[in-house]
């Protein structure tokens, strides 16, 4: 399942709250956006399964679920192909949560309760400990704060196939957050999550998704010359040398 040098995924421990499948997907997702298991790498369903100590039944359905939002593509006869995340994948997530977030969080505000905001504020503030973080640590941190601040977001606008989009589109864009980790973009990040908060806390809907929508265009931008430093960005999936 895996080339000399690579990690081999830990056995499941049992956590009595998520299902198997679901901690698989989370565990191999992880591996795949902290490039532990990189692009081209072959995962079988019977070796994952015997490897992490489940059924291939958790195992069928995590690896189902992980060429869903495109961190692997199936092969006949080969099995599952972890896949590499491309620009223009960039380009589509981002098309995408220009639309969405602004309306999550338009209807988070006049649902936004004491429990909520400081659940927030929690997030957004554990952006402040990564710089004193280990360097190897910082992009996986950064990811997994930042997608569950968007996430949180998502969730108090109370509506669920807009939660599940959302964070579907988060998971997918996790790969690209790493490059993150390695620019002055960190700072700027957890003053963005706060000011945002902010305004939510105000009650004013449409000033919270207009700010919403800003930071995400200025996070596309920064985040493409990150991945294309040579590409100056006109607009959202568009460019010019």
């Amino acid at each position: 399942m895996s080339r000399a040098g690579q990690r081999v995924p830990k056995p499941i421990v049992r956590d009595g709250k998520t299902s198997l499948a679901e901690q698989l997907y989370e565990s191999v997702k992880r591996d795949i956006v902290e490039h532990r298991l990189p692009p081209e790498t072959i995962l079988a369903e019977a070796t994952l399964a015997e490897r992490c100590g489940v059924s291939r039944a958790p195992a069928r359905e995590a690896l189902k679920r992980l060429a869903t939002y495109g961190f692997v593509r199936v092969v006949h006869r080969v099995g599952y192909i972890v896949t590499g995340g491309s620009v223009r994948d960039f380009d589509e997530i981002f098309a995408l949560r220009l639309v969405l977030e602004p309306l999550a969080v338009e209807l988070a505000v006049p649902r936004l309760r004491d429990p909520d905001s400081e659940r927030l504020e929690q997030l957004a503030r554990q952006v402040l400990e990564i710089p004193a973080s280990p360097p190897d640590e910082r992009g996986g941190l950064l990811a997994q704060v930042n997608a569950d601040f968007h996430r949180e977001i998502s969730r108090i606008a109370g509506n669920s196939r807009l939660e599940r989009t959302i964070s579907g589109l988060i998971d997918e864009l996790e790969r690209f957050m790493h490059m993150l980790a390695y620019s002055d973009a960190v700072s700027s990040l957890v003053n963005e999550h706060l000011t945002l908060l902010e305004t939510m806390r105000r009650g004013d809907a449409r000033a919270a998704a207009a700010l919403m929508r800003e930071q995400l265009a200025n996070d596309y931008v920064t985040m493409r010359e990150l991945i294309l430093p040579d590409v100056s960005v006109t607009k959202l999936g568009r460019s010019r040398p």
